[in-house]
């Protein structure tokens, strides 16, 4: 079972933000990702001098496949484009290839990329890329709902007679501090209970939200 979890992973390539952009108040800048035939693309952001995509961009595949690629040299292209909400008119500005061989399952640090074949012909426009190989956070999850749960010592309580299961709603004891289920006379026994979490990913995001709604 760890094995088969371990084979999946995840090309996850972070296209954070650009430089040395001209300003086209009236235009938006998307940039499209393009992988073993998969396009994917991220949201238009304004095209400043310096755009801010923020984006992740993830394909799926086994670590058979991604020895292939590497063999082939599969090429991961970020194609950049200036969109005209108007008339939806796209503009081809220039690309970035990244090469797979040199993906790391540690992450490494962000870099600038230069767009070849840049139409900005007067900028030495940039964008800033991260890329990285990640276990699939979804196999990780499913493996662990294949699992049979772990068993927890103590005994379920009965239900009582006379009781409406409706009725038996848990309700907070602020001052106790745990939650009470049924009417009172009939709580007799204390219960702890625990919640697993299998697995987290992308928690800079969370930060990066929070900081953002200040």
């Amino acid at each position: 079972m760890v094995s088969r979890v371990a084979d999946r992973l995840l090309i996850v390539v972070s296209v954070l933000e650009g430089r040395y952009f001209p300003k086209r108040p009236k235009h938006v800048l998307i940039v499209e990702a393009k992988f073993d035939g998969e396009q994917l693309a991220t949201d238009p952001v304004e095209h400043t001098d310096q755009p801010e995509f923020a984006t992740e961009l993830a394909w799926e595949l086994d670590r058979k496949a991604l020895h292939q690629h590497r063999l082939q040299r599969t090429p991961i292209k970020l194609q950049c484009f200036a969109l005209d909400p108007v008339s939806s008119t796209k503009e081809s500005i220039g690309y970035v290839v990244l090469d797979l061989r040199a993906v790391q399952e540690k992450k490494q640090a962000a870099k600038w990329y230069p767009l070849l074949s840049n139409k900005y012909t007067k900028f030495k426009s940039e964008i800033q890329v991260g890329v990285v190989l990640e276990t699939d956070s979804k196999a990780l999850v499913d493996d662990y709902k294949a699992k049979d749960p772990p068993l927890r010592q103590g005994r379920a309580p009965a239900l009582r007679s006379g009781l409406d299961p409706k009725s038996i709603v848990p309700i907070l004891n602020e001052e106790e501090g745990y939650h009470q289920i049924g009417p009172a006379e009939y709580c007799r026994d204390y219960f702890v209970l625990s919640v697993t979490i299998a697995f987290a990913t992308q928690l800079e995001q969370v930060c990066f939200l929070s900081m953002c709604s200040y």
